[in-house]
């Protein structure tokens, strides 16, 4: 599904000033013409201003701030419409970031392929949810996926041979490719894999949270599919071995305390 390229309404919450510049630069320069950085500040008390004069779209977050941190920011002004992207030097925060179902998650100094693709899945989101609020009728499978997960225990995919219902449990990986996205699954005691036209952002949101963990850009793995952990890999069963990116690591470590699933 194509995301929109509207413009899209950001804030940017950070203490540091450079950073805020810095990170604005980058995003005008090396991302996306089309975020308008509505707003800067610089604590929580200035972001909960500008969210109810501007109403954006997003907010880039950092996440420790003086008096109020970007957790206790969000709790008060909760509910919200706006979507989150985490930019922090701070990794032992992922895995509450994601349970707060954050668009994303990322590490200073940032990363411009990594801020790209934050801001392909914030886009990805917003039509997802716009299409939803229009109730245009070829995206109801999608939309009841996407915003109901927790009550369904599998998935369609779609390739150009055809159609399979997947039980989430069955599912080993599924691996980025490009705009694309490789889903590897066992049917029947044979291991089978679809190529299918979502980004691996799509599965990121639409599969349980509590179970599907990004250990890499490019790969989101079932953990209760897991065999044994390596510093650089894991090891799935049936033999796969996916890569895990240094910097989620310990994330993924203290994923599998924090869901019970190790």
């Amino acid at each position: 599904m194509p995301a929109t390229n509207e413009i899209i309404k950001v804030l940017i919450v950070d203490d540091e000033k450079k950073a805020c510049s810095n990170l604005r630069s980058i995003l005008s320069e090396f991302v996306d013409v089309k975020i308008n950085v509505a707003g800067i500040a610089h604590s929580g008390v200035e972001a909960g201003r500008l969210v109810s004069e501007v109403s954006p779209d997003a907010i880039f977050l950092d996440i420790e701030m003086p008096n109020e941190n970007a957790f206790e920011f969000l709790a008060r002004i909760s509910p919200f419409n706006f979507e989150v992207i985490f930019v922090t030097a701070y990794d032992e925060y992922a895995v509450r970031a994601f349970r707060l179902n954050a668009i994303d998650y990322i590490l200073k100094p940032i990363s411009i392929n990594e801020l790209k693709n934050a801001v392909l899945k914030l886009r990805e989101k917003l039509l997802y949810k716009k299409m939803a609020a229009s109730g245009a009728i070829e995206y109801d499978v999608l939309a009841e996926q996407f915003f109901n997960k927790a009550k369904h225990n599998s998935i369609t995919l779609k390739d150009i041979n055809g159609i399979e219902v997947v039980p989430f449990k069955n599912i080993y990986y599924v691996e980025a490719q490009s705009s694309y996205s490789r889903v590897v699954f066992v049917k029947n005691a044979e291991v089978k894999e679809m190529t299918v036209t979502n980004p691996l952002s799509y599965y990121e949101d639409v599969l349980p949270t509590e179970v599907f963990f990004r250990i890499h850009r490019s790969y989101l793995i079932n953990c209760t599919q897991l065999k044994k952990i390596l510093n650089e890999e894991v090891i799935a069963n049936d033999g796969f071995a996916i890569p895990v990116s240094r910097r989620r690591y310990n994330s993924l470590i203290d994923f599998l305390k924090t869901n019970g699933v190790q």
